[in-house]
């Protein structure tokens, strides 16, 4: 065959600039409005996708939120877990009216978030269409099992599952070099695209306003060492462990404040934890807080405290950069992948020693730690606009490649 007549059975997919709009449709078996890091990744590309891009996000109908984001959202049938106000497991695949539209509705492609119900029935779909399917990598799922199932005989066999569902995607993605090693981990072979992730946070501009803001909202002295946390208040986020190494540093006569902000359902134990270990007088329990609190919180503090080893990527990382704040990660966690210790961060062995001892350094070296988040801001801050160009970016390729085998296949 010519490489005119390929080009011709092909039917090569146009550049956007050249008036083409990419449809896509984006999906998860969880969504707003419940919330947590891939929701929010999820929620944040559909924000800020180029214009060219026309996606539609999928995800199961709760049964107490209106939807209210600007982009279109198509919604399946979901059961509602009694006295948990905002979770809904949905049945994507027995949801007749809802494959009816899928299948009606003109696509270039469908994005996955996560590797279960709706990614099943979306390859079926997909394959039925005759469009490629992407999944981004997220979470680390051997660990949620693992705490699960307990012993390997058990957990591994699902793991190996999730890899073999992740092999019938034309592409993956993943936030981190590192991720993707994860993800070929539980067997994927195929090809895999780094796409990191961003904040729609914008920088300070009136740093000391938002200093001075944060003074007055969360009652410091101008002159107090201040840390920072910030996410869902859940077990594996691991505060506990910093307030363990925070207690240590109260014992030695260290004076300073540890703004705590984020809900979840692990705040009875921490506030008990908070008593037990004696630092009433230093931790804030901030709850819920606003993007104009956020940036408070980031401004005024010195450094991020983040013991996590379950998050895969943790977008509090770039959050804090975007402020010339700099974190404490554990060594070797995907959390401190692309941070470099003591440039811009701090890596500690996964001890309440060692934890204690950085934390210690820190308040310390107030000129280095002041460099350190220079160089975070500069090295690490990546907006969810250049992000989400990328992944558009990225989609291009995917379907041209698509076409481009299928249709020689089709041709021949």
């Amino acid at each position: 065959m010519s490489e005119q007549q390929n080009e011709q059975a092909v039917g090569v997919f146009e550049m956007p600039s050249e008036g083409k709009t990419l449809r896509v449709l984006v999906a998860m078996d969880v969504y707003l409005p419940n919330v947590d890091g891939v929701v929010n990744c999820m929620r944040n590309f559909l924000l800020h996708y180029p214009a060219w891009v026309q996606a539609t996000a999928v995800g199961p109908k709760p049964k107490y939120y209106t939807d209210t984001d600007p982009y279109p959202i198509l919604r399946y049938k979901a059961f509602h877990v009694p006295f948990l106000k905002t979770v809904d497991f949905g049945f994507p695949s027995r949801d007749k009216a809802f494959v009816k539209r899928v299948m009606e509705m003109d696509l270039d492609l469908i994005h996955v978030h996560t590797p279960f119900g709706v990614c099943k029935l979306l390859t079926k779909l997909a394959r039925a269409k005759d469009i490629p399917i992407v999944a981004t990598f997220h979470s680390n799922y051997r660990m949620v099992f693992k705490k699960i199932l307990l012993f390997k005989c058990f957990y591994e066999p699902y793991i190996r599952t999730l890899g073999k569902r992740y092999g019938r995607m034309d592409e993956m993605f993943a936030g981190t070099k590192a991720t993707e090693a994860q993800l070929r981990s539980y067997g994927y072979t195929g090809t895999c695209s780094i796409v990191p992730f961003g904040t729609s946070l914008k920088g300070s501009v009136d740093r000391a306003g938002d200093i001075r803001k944060a003074n007055e909202r969360f009652g410091l002295g101008a002159d107090e060492t201040v840390f920072c946390f910030v996410g869902r208040i859940v077990k594996s986020k691991r505060v506990q462990f910093s307030l363990e190494a925070l207690a240590r540093l109260k014992q030695k006569g260290y004076a300073f404040r540890f703004i705590v902000g984020g809900m979840g359902n692990y705040e009875k134990q921490l506030r008990r934890k908070v008593k037990k270990l004696g630092l009433s007088d230093r931790v804030i329990l901030a709850g819920f807080v606003s993007d104009e609190e956020l940036r408070m919180i980031y401004a005024r503090a010195c450094l991020l405290l983040f013991p996590s080893i379950l998050d895969n990527f943790a977008l509090v990382k770039v959050e804090a950069a975007t402020f010339y704040t700099p974190g404490l990660y554990l060594r070797g966690s995907y959390t401190a992948f692309g941070t470099t210790d003591m440039h811009n961060a701090i890596w500690a062995e996964n001890t309440v020693k060692d934890f204690a001892d950085k934390i210690e350094w820190a308040i310390n070296h107030p000129e280095e730690l002041q460099t350190m988040g220079k160089n975070a801001h500069d090295e690490l801050y990546f907006s969810w606009e250049d992000a989400a160009r990328l992944q558009a970016d990225e989609y291009v390729r995917v379907v041209r490649e698509y076409k481009a085998r299928h249709g020689a296949q089709a041709a021949e």
